[in-house]
């Protein structure tokens, strides 16, 4: 017996589940729509499911619609980033997150006059790979809001933006916001700028009061290419997080100077293992003969990640010689 299937028997049947009184059986129907994602039918179910009465579904129905398209999808999730629930504003603020449709900018924007700060830093999240001249306006307006989210959005969007002339407001965030995770994402930003200005930045950053701040700083400062920051990672060396010693490594390593070897060589007898290894890499890159007594020396390393990696920088060193 030949058995055919007709996708719009199934969507019925999906509409049928998605109508039951039982919450778990509308949520297992919303989930079903995924195979039905080109159906304009299909689209109307899952935006209808976001007005639910159980959560469970609400929330499922704005994960599906990270399948679908359209000025419908993205109104219904602009609505229900105010939902009651905390887990359907935050599935609809992934989704929207997801979203690459230009297009969807005006009505974003348009949402984000929305008093709540949820919603604005949804919004700014949202707009950030859109990449929209329109939102370096509220973007920079928005590095003052009182709400550390908003502000940590609104440098996101101004660093996907990568335009020069928002570099001062993003180097300000960097250096004076008052939470150390808005400066670290700042920072970050920071890598689009080849500019003496962000250098300094970068630099200075290599001190800030919270150390994974400093860990940033000290990771774009290797990918930027910062030559004048060796003298300053060198310092990092000693930093009393291990965390931001590695990076520091990692960016001497790529910075070449052989300034740093002393530094990267005392490294290697530090009890965390992933800066020995780090700190041999940079000794690698390097290449500078002086490093060789130290690589040698590890050539008894309990770990055998820093032993193989250690081999590795010496045969660099010898390859240059």
């Amino acid at each position: 017996m030949n058995l055919t299937f007709d996708e719009g028997s199934d969507l019925d049947d999906i509409r049928q589940r998605i109508n039951s009184d039982d919450a778990g059986m509308r949520r297992v129907a919303v989930m079903d729509l995924i195979d039905s994602s080109d159906d304009e039918d299909a689209v109307d179910l899952a935006v209808q499911a976001l007005s639910d009465s159980d959560a469970g579904v609400r929330a499922e129905a704005a994960r599906v619609l990270d399948e679908f398209e359209g000025e419908a999808v993205i109104d219904a999730l602009l609505v229900a980033l105010g939902d009651t629930e905390e887990k359907v504003r935050e599935a609809a603020a992934e989704t929207l997150s997801e979203n690459r449709d230009r297009a969807a900018g005006a009505a974003i924007l348009k949402r984000f006059e929305d008093d709540d700060s949820f919603v604005k830093a949804s919004c700014l999240r949202a707009l950030r790979d859109l990449r929209l001249a329109e939102s370096k306006a509220v973007a920079l307006q928005s590095l003052a809001h009182p709400d550390a989210q908003v502000r940590r959005e609104a440098v996101g969007v101004l660093a996907y933006l990568k335009s020069d002339d928002v570099l001062l407001a993003l180097m300000n965030a960097a250096s004076t916001d008052t939470d150390p995770q808005v400066r670290k994402v700042a920072v970050g930003s920071l890598i689009f700028s080849k500019t003496e200005r962000a250098a300094e930045a970068l630099i200075q950053a290599l001190v800030d009061g919270n150390w994974q701040v400093r860990e940033e700083a000290a990771l774009i400062i290797g990918k930027v290419g910062v030559v004048s920051a060796v003298s300053p990672l060198i310092d990092a060396m000693n930093d009393d997080y291990w965390q931001v010693r590695v990076k520091a490594a990692g960016s001497l390593g790529k910075l070449k100077d052989a300034a740093a070897v002393d530094a990267l060589g005392q490294a290697m007898s530090f009890s965390i293992s992933n800066l020995r290894k780090e700190a041999a890499a940079a000794l690698g890159e390097i290449a500078s003969p002086a490093g060789l007594p130290f690589l040698e020396s590890a050539g008894s390393d309990i770990d055998p990640d820093v032993r193989k990696v250690a081999l590795w920088a010496i045969d660099q060193i010898n390859n240059q010689q």
